[in-house]
């Protein structure tokens, strides 16, 4: 007989492409047969579910596509979490915690992880940083642990990364990329006991699913609108320098002007992207243990 959804206990595991989702979950459940990406190839290509037990208790680890995906952008992975969250809170099975995984091993603290924070927080709300694990991933690529202690205070000191999470409640640990360490993590969801509702769970019940009207959804649309105004400007300034004759700077503009139609591009699909579920049974199946790994049909629909 299949359990209750609602008895599983829900662990949410995000990160950018390459910080280890699918690893940690590989190590956590034992499984070798998952997928894994290398670099920034993504092989999470939908939201998926694995199961474990850990002391009589039966917990479902859901692996999402991460921002700054090869095959995905991230408009579309902000839309397959929308709908993970939209249907999941309808059904009243709500997360017990989230599990985010960051890389330390980044020479210097970047744009591009300063935006992926805020808009981590976005989508959790300040309610629920006290259910998050931040779990630093990556030591081995370290040639000292000394530089991997000082990255980690930098940003739990910063309040444009983990700070603000911190002060909030959230939880910083190291993951030694071993299945105890990735078990011990896990328990520090379980043992914190208690449902969490996300802020954007919130947001898109009362927006009717649309993305774009989220916290999330507005800071992504934010960081897009940035992006294209930078390159706008650099567009411009090369064309003024071009004569017409000069090749590198004509292919240069053109890779420019590739880049503004994407980010335009993406911010017209953020636009019309509502959360949506093509198969509701299907969710509730994975996450009943059903089956210990489930391909989840989530679709994010373009109006």
């Amino acid at each position: 007989m299949a359990r209750n959804p609602k008895d599983v206990i829900l662990i949410a595991v995000l990160g950018v492409t390459g910080a280890g989702k699918t690893t940690f979950i590989s190590k956590a459940t034992g499984r070798t047969d998952l997928k894994i990406g290398h670099g920034l190839s993504s092989c999470t290509q939908d939201i998926s579910v694995a199961h474990l037990e850990m002391q009589g208790k039966k917990i479902a680890l859901i692996d999402t596509p991460g921002f700054d995906d090869t095959n995905k952008t991230d408009a579309e992975v902000l839309g397959l979490i929308a709908t993970y969250m939209a249907d999941t809170y309808a059904q009243d099975m709500l997360l017990s915690g989230i599990i985010l995984l960051q890389p330390i091993n980044t020479n210097r603290v970047q744009g591009s992880e300063r935006k992926r924070t805020r808009l981590f927080e976005k989508v959790c709300g300040p309610g629920a940083f006290s259910k998050v694990i931040i779990a630093t991933t990556m030591w081995s690529d370290l040639q000292s642990q000394s530089t991997g202690s000082q990255r980690v205070e930098e940003r739990q000191n910063s309040k444009d990364f983990w700070g603000n999470m911190v002060n909030h409640g959230a939880k910083i640990v190291k993951h030694d990329n071993n299945p105890q360490s990735a078990r011990k993590i896990i328990n520090m969801v379980v043992s914190n006991a208690g449902k969490v509702v996300l802020q954007m769970q919130r947001e898109l019940a009362q927006s009717d699913g649309q993305v774009s009207s989220t916290s999330a959804g507005r800071q992504l649309d934010s960081d897009l609108s940035e992006t294209s105004s930078k390159l706008l400007a650099e567009l411009q300034a090369l064309q003024k320098e071009s004569t017409g004759n000069m090749v590198s700077l004509r292919e240069e503009i053109q890779e420019l002007k590739e880049k503004l139609q994407h980010t335009e591009n993406e911010k017209r699909t953020l636009k019309r992207s509502r959360a949506s579920l093509e198969g509701p049974a299907a969710w509730i199946s994975a996450l009943a243990g059903v089956t210990s790994l489930a391909m989840v049909p989530l679709a994010c629909v373009i109006l």
